[in-house]
């Protein structure tokens, strides 16, 4: 399972706002708090679709839901004349910012097995800090008990998927000169 486009949408958050997902250093704002929170619904909602457990991605999906018609209303509400979506940037424009895009490369084969439940350890990671990144004490706390169901669910099978994963030593790099081992002798 690829989540590499999952973590960089998390990561445009936080290149976004940096506040998002730390306050400790001081950085001036971006984007409001519900835009933000929009984007953190749009990351729920991904996740909620690589979840192994059915019940718990249709709890996801329902929370990404709820989380955005809250952000979208707070977007709404706090509408003013001259508001921009865009934040205002200094003349030159901005470009697109080749290390912000998404780039989703075929590994190609590949000598290991994948753990599924090291997945879902992993998007339950990724719950645990979206939930620091939203601005709701009530969405912060569902996020939270998302991801320690998602590691409950898979707690059991954890430890015997990474002992049977399968994984098979590479085949040595092709040498001008064989070893003895490897000429037969």
């Amino acid at each position: 399972m690829n989540l590499s486009r999952i973590h960089s949408k998390a990561d445009l958050i936080i290149a976004l706002n940096p506040r998002a997902a730390d306050a400790v250093i001081p950085h001036g704002p971006v984007l409001s708090s519900a835009t933000i929170d929009l984007y953190v619904a749009d990351v729920v909602k991904d996740v909620s679709a690589k979840l192994a457990d059915k019940a718990l991605a249709a709890n996801a999906m329902a929370l990404s839901k709820t989380m955005a018609k809250q952000a979208a209303a707070s977007m709404v509400s706090s509408w003013e004349p001259g508001d921009d979506i865009c934040p205002p940037w200094r003349w030159p424009h901005p470009r697109p910012w080749p290390w912000l895009q998404v780039i989703d490369v075929d590994p190609g084969p590949t000598q290991w097995v994948l753990v599924g439940a090291g997945d879902q350890i992993e998007l339950a990671n990724l719950l645990t800090h979206l939930a620091g990144m939203t601005t709701s004490v009530e969405f912060n706390q569902q996020l939270k008990g998302l991801a320690t169901n998602i590691a409950r669910g898979v707690a059991s099978t954890l430890v015997d998927e990474f002992e049977k994963c399968g994984t098979v030593p590479r085949k040595p790099f092709p040498s001008r000169h064989l070893t003895a081992v490897e000429a037969g002798a």
